[in-house]
C-alpha cells in the first residue's frame, strides 16, 4: 500500500494541530505524499471553517511547507469544499467536493454537528421523520459534482455519521438505500472518485469508514474509483486504520486505489 492522506485539517479551520505540526506527523508515520484541506469559508461565518483571510494564510503557510520539507515528503495544498460554499477554488493544488448541509425551511442544518443537533433539526424540520431528513440530503449530495467541481467526493454517506447500530435510522431499509445510491449514480455520471473515510472511525468510534459497503459495491460496479482518507484533525489520526479501509475496499471487488502525484492522480495496488 501506498501511504498518503489527502484529507487533513489544521488550526486554521477546525483542526486541533498546525499545518506544521500535522506535516511533521505524517513525515514520522512514513508517508511519501501528504495534503492538507482546510474547510472552504461557506459565505458565513462558522466555528469550523476557513475565513477568506485565514485561507489566504493557509495558502502561504502550505508554501513555505512545501519549500521547508520538500525533500522529505510530497506535500499538496487542498480545499475541502461544501456545496454551499462560495470561495472559489483556483490556485489549490486539488478540491475535495462534500456535503455537510440540508438546506431547510431556510436554515442551515448541519448534519455532522452532534447526535443531540441532528435530533433537534429532524423534530423541528421533519417532524421526526429521518428517512426524509436523508432523502433531502441525498438531494444535495446528487448535484455535488456539478456544484463543486471536485478532484475526489468526500465522506459521500455522512449523514450516518451518528446513526451506528441503526440508532435513527435503518440503513438496510429500501427507503434509506434506494435514494443513496440515486445519488451515487447521479454523481457517477460526471465524476468517478471517492474516498474512503475512516474519519468518523476515530472521532466518534463508527465501525466501518464512509461510504458504507452497499455503496461501495455499487460504485465499483459502475466503474468508480477510490482513494484512502483519513480526515485527521490530529497528527495521531493520520492514515488511521487504513489497513482495514484497504481490506473492505478489496472485499467489494476494488483491487486498486488512487493517490495524488506531482503528475496527477495514479494507481496503486491494494
Amino acid at each position: 500500500m501506498t501511504l498518503s492522506n489527502f484529507h487533513a485539517h489544521t488550526t486554521y479551520c477546525d483542526g486541533s494541530e498546525s499545518c506544521e505540526e500535522m506535516v511533521r506527523a505524517a513525515i514520522q508515520k512514513g508517508l511519501v505524499a501528504f495534503g492538507l484541506s482546510g474547510h472552504a469559508y461557506m459565505g458565513f461565518e462558522t466555528d469550523w471553517c476557513m475565513s477568506p483571510d485565514k485561507t489566504a494564510a493557509f495558502v502561504d503557510e502550505m508554501t513555505r511547507l512545501k519549500e521547508t520539507y520538500g525533500d522529505r515528503i510530497t506535500l499538496f495544498t487542498g480545499v475541502e469544499q461544501d456545496y454551499y460554499a462560495t470561495e472559489p477554488t483556483a490556485g489549490f493544488d486539488y478540491v475535495i467536493g462534500s456535503c455537510h448541509y440540508i438546506k431547510k425551511d431556510g436554515e442551515y442544518l448541519l448534519v455532522d454537528e452532534s447526535d443531540a443537533v441532528q435530533q433537534d433539526d429532524v423534530k423541528r424540520h421533519y417532524s421526526g421523520d429521518f428517512y426524509a431528513y436523508v432523502r433531502d440530503f441525498y438531494t444535495t449530495a446528487a448535484d455535488i459534482a456539478r456544484k463543486t467541481n471536485p478532484d475526489f467526493i468526500g465522506h459521500f454517506d455522512l449523514v450516518t455519521k451518528f446513526n451506528e447500530g441503526g440508532r435513527f435510522f435503518d440503513e438496510a431499509d429500501k427507503r434509506y438505500q434506494n435514494v443513496a445510491i440515486e445519488a451515487l449514480v447521479a454523481v457517477l455520471e460526471t465524476h468517478r472518485l471517492f474516498e474512503i473515510n475512516t474519519g468518523a472511525m476515530y472521532r466518534v468510534g463508527k465501525k466501518a469508514p464512509y461510504p458504507a459497503a452497499f455503496l461501495l459495491k455499487e460504485l465499483k460496479a459502475r466503474g468508480g474509483e477510490i482513494i484512502l482518507s483519513s480526515d485527521s484533525h490530529d497528527g495521531a489520526s493520520i492514515c488511521y486504520r487504513f489497513s482495514e479501509a484497504a481490506e473492505l475496499a478489496k472485499a467489494c471487488g476494488f483491487q486498486y486505489a488512487k493517490t495524488l502525484t506531482t503528475s496527477g492522480f495514479v494507481d496503486y495496488q491494494l
